[in-house]
């Protein structure tokens, strides 16, 4: 059988210039270093050729070689560099846009548009917009694209819900999770022994308010039972204000954990909580469940989909809903242990070289049709 013809594909720089962590660009790395390390995808990758700060990119040598890029030392570097450079030109078959600053619109003219909507937050929660999504212009993006990637059916729905019909197709590729992420990961150093492990922001639609009254509801039933925060930036006053008021103070840790830990702190977590209101996929719940770990989610948006059945779930309407969940899979060992076994299986349907083959039968269709 003769190999099917390289597709030629040109990631912009965008998020790779904002964003030094976080599951945007985790999603693109990872998808470089499947085109890279996988010929047999039949994608060829052009350089990128900037100045980057992120270091999913940047530590991964085979792929930040072929793309051509190097470290800066801050994302207002970066982005200066992509809005004073020239118009990309060339030989490139698929642009897949990572971001949506109105600069690189107007890169490789010639190249059909493959656009990856990862939520609707600004959309739907427009109080949490950050400095840069003012900057952006989203909807121009998908209004122009020629195929449209949402990483869920409930992002696609609220896709369509809120910008009305489009006319490109629209297909949902979901998200990975690495083999880094298994059951037998070492303990993290000088981390307690019990604990309930909750990963990324806190604020708003996240959920903190919400996990620390549910664990402020447990104490007396589990009295060595720690929360741990990893990431999401040291306890803000009002979150230590409120821990000290419900008499958890001294039971919440918060830590900044690299990524080489994370793999540790999901594998030994007795359950891995996630009370966001609102994700579009939700990295870090495929990562709890490669790792064995059982899960108590908010019942909303993409998390259910991807959770499926090996989670617990609690609703946020009910200010109780989420102790009761947690105080019951706590109690109850042998469900603790089926909802990690099964979520091991799971885990096996979310891998980056599936989110990969899917990609590429989304550019192969963008290019010819069906396939």
């Amino acid at each position: 059988m003769s190999r099917v013809p390289d597709v030629r594909v040109a990631f912009d720089e965008q998020i790779f210039a904002i964003q030094r962590h976080g599951g945007i660009s985790r999603v693109f790395a990872e998808l470089a270093h499947e085109f890279v390390s996988n010929p047999e995808l039949g994608v060829e990758l052009q350089p990128v050729a900037a100045p980057l700060v992120n270091e999913y990119l940047l530590r991964d040598p085979g792929t930040a070689k072929t793309l051509v890029v190097r470290p800066s030392r801050h994302w207002f570097t970066s982005i200066a560099r992509s809005l004073a450079r020239r118009r990309h030109h060339g030989p490139v078959d698929i642009v897949h846009n990572t971001f949506y600053l109105p600069r690189a619109l107007a890169d490789y003219p010639e190249a059909k548009r493959v656009v990856t909507v990862h939520d609707m937050i600004p959309e739907i929660f427009p109080h949490t917009r950050r400095r840069l999504d003012f900057l952006t212009v989203k909807k121009r993006y998908v209004l122009s694209a020629d195929h449209i990637v949402c990483v869920s059916e409930s992002t696609k729905s609220d896709l369509l819900d809120i910008y009305g019909p489009v006319i490109a197709p629209v297909s949902v590729v979901y998200s990975g999770v690495g083999p880094e992420f298994n059951p037998s990961a070492a303990p993290v150093p000088k981390w307690p022994h019990e604990y309930v492990l909750h990963v990324g922001h806190r604020s708003a639609y996240k959920g903190g308010e919400t996990l620390f009254r549910a664990f402020a509801d447990l104490r007396n039933d589990f009295p060595d039972l720690t929360l741990v925060l990893a990431g999401g930036g040291p306890l803000s006053r009002q979150e230590a204000a409120l821990a000290e008021s419900l008499g958890i103070r001294d039971r919440v840790v918060q830590q900044q954990v690299p990524d080489s830990l994370m793999p540790s702190a999901y594998a030994h977590a007795l359950v891995f909580v996630f009370p966001s209101e609102y994700e579009g996929f939700g990295l870090p719940v495929v990562e709890a469940m490669a790792s064995g770990t059982p899960m108590v989610l908010c019942h909303s948006s993409a998390l259910p989909e991807v959770g499926g059945s090996v989670a617990q779930y609690f609703d946020a309407s009910r200010p109780t809903s989420l102790a009761e969940q947690l105080g019951s899979l706590l109690s109850d060992e042998s469900l603790r242990e089926c909802l990690s076994a099964e979520g091991l299986k799971r885990a096996k349907e979310f891998t980056w070289d599936r989110t990969a083959a899917s990609m590429v039968d989304v550019y192969r269709r963008t290019l010819d049709g069906p396939i």
